[in-house]
């Protein structure tokens, strides 16, 4: 009796090491699904973030006047964030006279995750910048943009 029930353990000692082979498996890979879908959005938010700033700096530096340039510069951020849907915003720096450089900085936060109970939990960061010289040759009256 008791060389059936020995072998009879020994033969079901290999299930137990493919079942915790299984569990350590998934395990690893289910997290690791998670991981690359974020890396993903990080991803596309940086390309959007960049995008929006080069537009946005564009835009600023071909209007007529300093406040068509901020208006401009706004319109593509809002353009860019209507197909991207991560929410952008921007900070536009620089003077707008004849040789300047203006600089457009976009801000977009990607969150991490949601969990039923707990909500949305952290969020990454990314940033896009592009800067523009205003025209030098530009018909800017010399006492600033009226």
């Amino acid at each position: 009796m008791r060389t059936r029930l020995t072998s009879r353990l020994t033969a079901e000692r290999g299930e137990a090491a493919i079942v915790s082979g299984v569990l350590l498996l998934a395990g690893v890979l289910i997290p690791l699904m998670f991981l690359i879908g974020l890396y993903a959005r990080i991803e596309l938010a940086q390309v959007d973030a960049q995008q929006a700033a080069r537009d946005a700096v564009r835009s600023a530096v071909g209007a007529g006047n300093s406040t068509a340039a901020n208006a401009a510069a706004s319109a593509a951020v809002a353009r860019e964030q209507a197909g991207g849907g991560v929410p952008l915003a921007l900070s536009l720096t620089g003077t707008f006279t004849r040789g300047q450089v203006m600089s457009a900085n976009v801000t977009a936060r990607v969150p991490i995750g949601t969990l039923p109970i707990l909500g949305a939990f952290g969020t990454v960061v990314v940033h896009g910048r592009a800067s523009a010289p205003v025209g030098r040759y530009r018909s800017i009256p010399e006492g600033g943009p009226p």
